[in-house]
């Protein structure tokens, strides 16, 4: 990437990440194209290609540029003694909501990269996507498993609340704008009803 990029106004770096972001997180690497993006950011192709080379590129700087936005949020949301399963879920989740407000694709961005499958890029976004894994992984740690439920097993617990909170999030980027407040507000119903399943 060309460093120069941060010297253009604030309100343009943000125009193009954005506009890379979305498409990005709607379509995965292999379908995003510069067309897609100069048509949401209303920016040249030509700006693209002179700071970033090549679609590789900006998608290791969107991507990066991504997580290193979020975790630093996540260090401040998650400080504290958080030991209650649901509550660190949601709390990271609010935090996703929060930078929502300024960067809207962020969420469907981290879900994305998770999935994406692109030999070209595959090793990338997992490079980039680890140590938001290692966060979330370390914040959850910290969950005191003797109060789930007899019967109750951690690892479907977190592969059905994994599937929940990927769907409630992907009906959510089918509306116009992502709407945050009813996004954590069904995020909360269900968790508050899935408390009530798993734990004493």
């Amino acid at each position: 990437m060309n460093d120069k990029f941060f010297d253009l106004k604030k309100e343009k770096q943000d125009k193009m990440i954005n506009g890379a972001m979305e498409v990005f997180a709607r379509k995965g690497y292999k379908l995003a194209s510069t067309d897609d993006m100069v048509k949401v950011a209303g920016v040249s192709k030509g700006l693209w290609f002179h700071y970033f080379g090549n679609k590789a590129g900006l998608y290791t700087f969107i991507s990066d540029y991504c997580i290193k936005y979020l975790n630093m949020e996540l260090t401040v949301s998650l400080m504290g003694e958080r030991t209650e399963y649901f509550d660190i879920l949601y709390k990271i989740e609010e935090t996703k909501a929060s930078i929502a407000k300024v960067y809207p694709f962020a969420p469907l961005m981290v879900q994305s990269m998770l999935e994406e499958d692109d030999d070209e890029i595959k090793e990338i976004a997992e490079s980039k996507i680890k140590p938001y894994k290692d966060k979330v992984e370390e914040a959850l740690s910290k969950v005191d498993e003797t109060i789930l439920k007899e019967g109750v097993s951690k690892d479907i617990l977190d592969m059905t609340v994994g599937f929940t909170v990927k769907g409630i999030r992907e009906e959510a980027y089918k509306k116009d704008e992502f709407d945050s407040v009813a996004y954590l507000e069904k995020i909360k119903e269900y968790f508050d009803m899935m408390k009530s399943v798993v734990f004493e």
